[in-house]
């Protein structure tokens, strides 16, 4: 293999490099609430009947309008993967090896705050939210054979988000919604010798609608913009040039159902459906493919506590099919395929999640969640040279302070 080839390959390894787990627990790269501190013990699930004020700031606009009075919630989630690459050694005509990434698990924020309107003559109500959205990690230095490409690799990808919107009931059963997202991204791309922690901020809309079919069926729709980065001068070239590299979080689209008619209202049936268009995606788009996610979520209340369990399935979006080309440039089909393998983290396809709530906890207004869950092992082959396997696990809880009148949950 001629020197002008490897270069090209392990500047292209960087690209790709950072996706082993650290906040890749959600769909792909994105966390899609499955950290948040009620909607994280369902799976996520939390586009028609949101149960926590986070979830309705940074999913479906729409829902903002079932909160009253005034909510203010801190919660955070611990996150945690173990991932294994191998590989036969032929993109250095070497030997085999495995690598097991090193990275720490990772502390994910999540912030939200809601604000009834009505008092103004506004029938609707504003949020305000901080959380992390979508994060990728790796760290392989010292833990792969000297010369080879995993052996350089540390990288971090993380994107934290402001959300600011506003749900509004149209009429009593139809509400409307808009919310407007901040995102700063930070990205170190992998080489250590060619590369170093840079950041950049985006834009992104989300819209959405809630209807009640009934009085005890509510339906929500969401649709999410891409939210697009260009990390400047991310890479140094073999010539000794920079160039920018342009990342996206994808579109999403959703549909989520919700039903509490069982045990006299107080068993809560749930279940949203996800598309992520991967494939118009800046720098996934020769990696990924369009992806589906299916999430099932219950709760069953008793008194003042709550119980929660939760499923989901999502389709694998590595593109087995590949071609020979990354941003445009020829990189040969091997080594492409070795890059997604650093990509373990979206390969997982069922999750398990359980948790609990307790209103007035300790304090009268003040709520207790909490919530655990874990994707199982999964494992892929990338080409005929290359594997990865990887198991995440996750916790994490939130406090939530009312005031006012409750939140019209269920």
């Amino acid at each position: 293999m001629n020197g002008r080839r490897i270069a090209v390959g392990t500047i292209f390894a960087t690209l790709i490099a950072a996706a082993t787990p650290a906040l890749g627990q959600g769909y792909g790269t994105d966390s899609q609430n499955v950290l948040m501190p009620a909607s994280g013990g369902m799976a996520g699930v939390s586009l028609a009947l949101p149960q926590d004020a986070p979830s309705a700031v940074f999913g479906n606009p729409a829902t903002l309008a079932q909160f009253r009075g005034t909510h203010f919630t801190v919660a955070g989630g611990w996150t945690e993967g173990h991932t294994q690459v191998g590989h036969d050694g032929f993109l250095e005509e070497g030997p085999a090896y495995t690598m097991t990434s090193g990275t720490q698990g990772l502390l994910v924020p999540n912030i939200g705050v809601t604000q009834d309107l009505r008092s103004l003559g506004l029938p609707g109500t504003f949020g305000l939210g901080v959380a992390g959205l979508s994060g990728i990690g790796a760290e392989f230095r010292g833990r792969a054979p000297e010369g080879s490409f995993g052996n350089s690799f540390s990288s971090e990808f993380l994107v934290l988000g402001v959300n600011a919107g506003a749900g509004v009931e149209l009429t009593d059963r139809l509400a409307v919604g808009a919310s407007l997202t901040l995102g700063i991204g930070f990205e170190q791309l992998g080489l250590v010798q060619s590369t170093a922690m840079v950041h950049d901020y985006a834009l992104r809309g989300n819209f959405g609608f809630d209807y009640d079919v009934d009085a005890c069926s509510t339906m929500g729709v969401f649709y999410q913009t891409e939210l697009g980065f260009n990390f400047p001068n991310a890479f140094r070239l073999p010539d000794g040039s920079y160039r920018n590299i342009h990342m996206a979080q994808p579109q999403t689209v959703g549909l989520g159902l919700a039903n509490h008619r069982l045990c006299d209202g107080n068993l809560l049936l749930a279940a949203d459906i996800y598309c992520k268009l991967w494939e118009d995606a800046d720098l996934y788009e020769n990696i990924f493919v369009d992806q589906w996610a299916f999430a099932f979520g219950t709760q069953l209340t008793r008194g003042k506590m709550k119980y929660r369990l939760g499923y989901s399935y999502n389709t694998n979006p590595i593109n087995h099919k590949v071609g020979d080309q990354l941003s445009g440039l020829p990189v040969a089909q091997a080594e492409v395929q070795f890059f997604q393998a650093a990509n373990t983290a979206v390969i997982n396809q069922h999750r398990l999640t359980a948790g609990f709530g307790r209103e007035d906890f300790l304090f009268r207004g003040v709520d207790l969640d909490f919530f655990a869950g874990g994707l199982f092992n999964a494992a892929d082959q990338f080409g005929p040279h290359t594997t990865a396997s990887v198991a995440l696990y996750y916790l994490g809880l939130g406090l939530t302070w009312r005031y006012g009148e409750p939140t019209n949950h269920q």
